[in-house]
């Protein structure tokens, strides 16, 4: 079967996140099937979000011209990609919702905010355009009903699953070194939903018990700055390390062994492959109760109040007070990390795209037999 995909966010983990994590395994998945998968993916610098955001706008508006898509048996867009494509004309099509930006609107600020309500607009038409609409969580399948107006029979939930990353071969190379203070480890992009201040909130209430505490941050991000401004302001900057991306596997493993927590306070996720990365290696995970983290973590990990500090500090505390059940969540993380396949995940699309297939067929023969007779040369109504 001949795929097309389309995505004008980036494909690579330095600069899609997730959404790449999801691209790569995704594309390997469904390659190791057997399907022809072409790609349409101008992979934009992402450093300025309002230019590349008008960028992948004027690539959607180009779509209708590029030949590989009507070369497809099924095309497959990243959130709103492909929603200039007239259905009328175009193969069938999968939205596949990643961001949900009518969810992310509430935590941004100008000159974002705008950037991020523009594409809710197109993500909104992009999945009431297209035949079918997949997420990784019951959470984004709720709040695309919620806020784009989808019909839940519309949606189909496939939770994501992820290839080995690169740095986990890494992770057990070298003995774990006893640590001389706490470490508390954040692995992110640093977009204000993801609420990484929340943490730095937290360590700072956990100062007068761990005055040594640290907290180390990899990841950049729009929020950067305003991120430094908060650890000065509270006081904590001296406890924060910040790493920012980490392109080194071996550095990046060593990341991993020697946190004493993992944190992720974030708001919002439509699925979470970071917390797949920290139960694979068994840490002991404090994240907010909040988006898809619930359905992704389970009772792998301690799941805080969300947007409150206090109740974020008083769950690192209980994993640095209790190394005694570190053991006792790192079997359960990593049980539950093994339900997460790529071959899962693309059995569920593989059902998708036949569902929209079949369906654009039947529409096609009706519409066949609902054409009116053509009266012939010969005086005939054929």
């Amino acid at each position: 079967m001949r795929i097309v995909i389309v995505t004008s966010w980036p494909t690579d983990v330095i600069g899609g996140s997730g959404t790449a994590m999801f691209f790569n395994s995704f594309l390997d998945g469904l390659r190791a099937r057997g399907h022809a998968v072409e790609v349409i993916a101008p992979n934009y610098d992402i450093e300025d979000y309002v230019t590349v955001t008008l960028q992948r706008f004027l690539f959607n508006t180009q779509l209708r011209t590029d030949p590989r898509i009507f070369t497809a048996d099924v095309i497959i867009g990243f959130d709103y990609d492909g929603y200039g494509l007239d259905p009328a004309t175009r193969p069938p099509m999968i939205a596949s919702a990643h961001a949900v930006y009518g969810d992310v609107i509430q935590w941004e600020e100008e000159p974002y905010r705008t950037m991020v309500e523009a594409q809710a607009f197109f993500d909104r038409v992009s999945m009431q355009q297209a035949d079918a609409v997949t997420v990784g969580s019951h959470y984004a399948a709720e709040r695309l009903t919620t806020l784009y107006g989808l019909p839940p029979e519309k949606i189909t939930t496939i939770p994501h699953g992820q290839q080995t990353p690169a740095w986990v071969r890494y992770y057990d190379v070298e003995p774990r070194q006893p640590n001389d203070h706490p470490i508390i480890l954040s692995v992110g992009k640093m977009y204000p939903r993801k609420r990484t201040d929340i943490l730095l909130r937290a360590a700072a209430l956990l100062l007068p018990k761990y005055p040594n505490i640290e907290v180390r941050i990899v990841g950049d991000g729009i929020a950067w700055d305003n991120l430094h401004r908060v650890a000065q302001e509270i006081g904590i900057q001296d406890n924060v390390t910040w790493l920012g991306h980490v392109a080194d596997d071996h550095a990046f493993a060593r990341e991993w062994r020697q946190a004493d927590v993992f944190a992720h306070p974030s708001s919002q996720e439509t699925f979470g492959f970071v917390y797949l990365e920290a139960m694979r290696v068994g840490k002991p995970i404090v994240a907010a109760c909040a988006g898809a983290a619930p359905e992704v973590l389970g009772s792998a990990a301690r799941l805080s109040e969300p947007e409150k500090p206090a109740a974020f500090a008083a769950d690192l505390d209980y994993f640095l007070s209790n190394p005694a059940v570190h053991p006792i969540y790192a079997a359960q993380a990593k049980a539950r990390a093994a339900r997460f396949t790529v071959e899962k995940m693309i059995d569920g699309y593989e059902s998708v795209i036949e569902k929209v297939r079949m369906e654009r067929a039947f529409v096609v023969r009706e519409a066949a037999l609902e054409a009116p007779y053509v009266r012939s040369n010969t005086g005939l109504w054929l």
